[in-house]
């Protein structure tokens, strides 16, 4: 809510952060400059804009502004293209997300050419899967088995919990 564009508070919200700024200077203060921040990324005012509210930052006292601007330090190459360039890796990340959740929910079910298939979307998707590409648990039960006792069952007998 303090880094939004004030187009996009509810009135609600408008007013809380209005009574929250007049009730303390720390808090008006950390306001400013995080709206600061947040204009200065959706507009991409660039380096020289994004070092004068660094200096903003330092001169406020306020630690942990101070600590998260010493965090951007680190990476200050990004932060720096963020801040001034259009382009983004939105669509990779977003790509990526995409693929760890279908990783995810077919954990247990198959092997990687299943998840090569989902992911890649292979013409041949389609097609059933051959019996080498199945993971030994997911492998149909054959004809026929034995049951505890030694007798032969078929596989439905088996799946039921029944002896034959």
């Amino acid at each position: 809510m303090m880094v939004r564009a004030a187009q996009s508070r509810t009135r609600e919200q408008a007013a809380y952060l209005d009574q929250l700024i007049q009730s303390d200077e720390t808090i008006a203060i950390v306001f400013r400059l995080a709206q600061d921040f947040g204009h200065l990324l959706r507009k991409r005012e660039g380096q020289e804009r994004l070092e004068q509210w660094k200096a903003a930052v330092g001169a406020s006292g306020i630690a942990e502004l101070i600590a998260f601007v010493d965090g951007l330090a680190d990476d200050a190459e990004a932060i720096a293209n963020g801040c001034s360039l259009t382009w983004s890796n939105g669509m990779v990340e977003g790509f990526i997300n995409k693929v760890k959740w279908i990783k995810r929910s077919s954990y247990g079910q198959a092997g990687f050419p299943l998840l090569q298939r989902r992911v890649l979307l292979h013409p041949e998707a389609s097609e059933p899967f051959d019996k080498e590409w199945r993971r030994p648990s997911q492998r149909p039960a054959s004809a026929a088995h034995r049951d505890a006792s030694g007798a032969r069952s078929t596989s439905l007998a088996v799946a039921a919990g029944c002896g034959a």
